[in-house]
């Protein structure tokens, strides 16, 4: 009867370390991938708002600056802005577009699935009025 019994424990210790692994793999998976559309949903705005300035005819630093004001919760990671056309070529009823690109890294140990760091971007054309 005791032979029997610490072969339960061992199968218990076992189903264990699997329910674990499963139950923090789901866990780190709904933070970082919160964390991901977070960041998307930051950067598409600050992508539209971006375009909004240059088409009610703002300065390519000014929308520098919008940009990176809206970006600053997503904390000190790289932020790629690019302006079509620059601010000495636009001209009235033509389309600017403002694309906005940031390398988040991965906190979570999902780098191993996930590239690490993820590149998110977003690009918003408007008429310049």
């Amino acid at each position: 009867m005791h032979r029997f019994l610490i072969r339960q424990e061992g199968q218990a210790l076992v189903e264990l370390a699997v329910t674990i692994t499963i139950l923090l793999l789901i866990v780190f998976g709904i933070i970082e991938f919160s964390r991901i559309g977070y960041t998307y949903i930051l950067v598409a705005h600050a992508s539209r708002e971006g375009a909004r300035m240059g088409a009610l005819g703002r300065t390519d630093d000014q929308i520098y600056l919008a940009v990176n004001e809206l970006l600053a919760a997503v904390g000190n990671i790289p932020i790629i802005v690019s302006i079509d056309p620059n601010q000495s070529m636009r001209v009235r009823r033509e389309p600017i577009s403002v694309q906005v690109a940031v390398k988040l890294p991965l906190l979570t140990p999902l780098s191993t699935i996930l590239p690490n760091p993820l590149g998110i971007q977003c690009t918003t054309v408007m008429r310049v009025e």
